[in-house]
């Protein structure tokens, strides 16, 4: 039950972000693979909108510490405002080019925004103070962290906020009218363009939130922190069916638990959890190809 709670709680982040992968896929049919970037510009965001005194770019910065709920705030806006500037600056002009273009353009702005965060934040660690929340609470004989509950319901909560959206506003329909047919949604008079770019300053919060709630459970913020998590959250996204938001969360879910799981009871399963991550992955998709929500072919969002 102790692994099952913490695998619960990291593969909220993991869906999180898999669902900013699978709402921009639907769309565009392409992986955005700054999303791991954009999960390390939130947390850093909210980090500096927090503090009083950080380091940018080698100097000590002193600024006014806002309350948490506006440094988070802050740290959603930042993330949002970069995925708008890569979709209009580096997708939209690629939009007609063969999709293998724009998934190097993808690669490649992910590995620019890295360099950008190492020269503004540095390479090490940067410490994110932890709120006092109190003592852990017991479940089923299992200890579980104010924090993990914190990061597991807000997960949940955004992912449920977020699917109702796109099921039942009018910006909802026009994004799953334009993921089924550009064209046709343009001759009913939707803007393509415009709700493209939503669609990418949507996921772009997905991603910002998840990489506040990663600094805020494990306590850190680094300009690499992205990777490997961004790389998870496209697995779970593809484990749960691609273009399916529930389907990414629940991947996420069941990607975080079988990390806990393994790392727990397999052997120096803990030297081996990316590798199980993965192990996971393909394991589910020999027994169902499209994925545990997917259908036969790519479900639109």
């Amino acid at each position: 039950m102790q692994e099952i709670i913490n695998g619960l709680a990291v593969g909220g982040i993991y869906g999180l972000l898999a669902v900013a992968f699978s709402i921009v896929y639907g769309v565009l049919g392409m992986v955005n693979f700054a999303f791991g970037e954009i999960f390390m510009f939130g947390a850093f965001g909210a980090l500096v909108a927090g503090q009083t005194n950080i380091a940018i770019a080698g100097a000590s910065v002193d600024a006014p510490a806002l309350p948490t709920w506006l440094a988070i705030t802050i740290g959603v806006l930042a993330g949002s405002a970069i995925g708008w500037l890569i979709e209009r600056i580096a997708y939209r002009p690629l939009r007609s080019a063969p999709i293998l273009s724009m998934l190097i353009t993808a690669i490649a702005v992910s590995m620019l925004l890295r360099a950008v965060a190492v020269f503004v934040f540095g390479a090490a660690q940067v410490p994110v103070p932890r709120p006092e929340l109190g003592d852990a609470v017991e479940f089923l004989g299992a200890r579980v962290q104010r924090m993990d509950l914190i990061v597991f319901g807000v997960a949940v909560l955004v992912t449920a906020a977020f699917w109702s959206a796109i099921r039942f506003t009018p910006i909802g329909r026009a994004i799953r009218a334009t993921a089924e047919d550009k064209d046709a949604a343009r001759l009913m008079g939707i803007g393509v363009d415009r709700i493209i770019s939503t669609t990418f300053v949507l996921g772009s919060a997905m991603a910002a939130i998840a990489g506040i709630l990663y600094s805020q459970r494990y306590g850190f913020a680094a300009a690499t922190m992205g990777f490997l998590p961004g790389l998870k959250a496209l697995v779970a996204a593809v484990l749960g069916g691609i273009g399916s938001i529930p389907g990414a969360f629940l991947g996420g879910l069941v990607l975080g638990v079988s990390e806990e799981l393994a790392a727990s009871y397999v052997p120096q399963g803990s030297a081996y959890r990316d590798v199980i991550a993965f192990a996971v992955l393909v394991l589910i998709l020999w027994l169902r190809p499209q994925g545990i929500l997917g259908r036969r072919e790519v479900q639109k969002v």
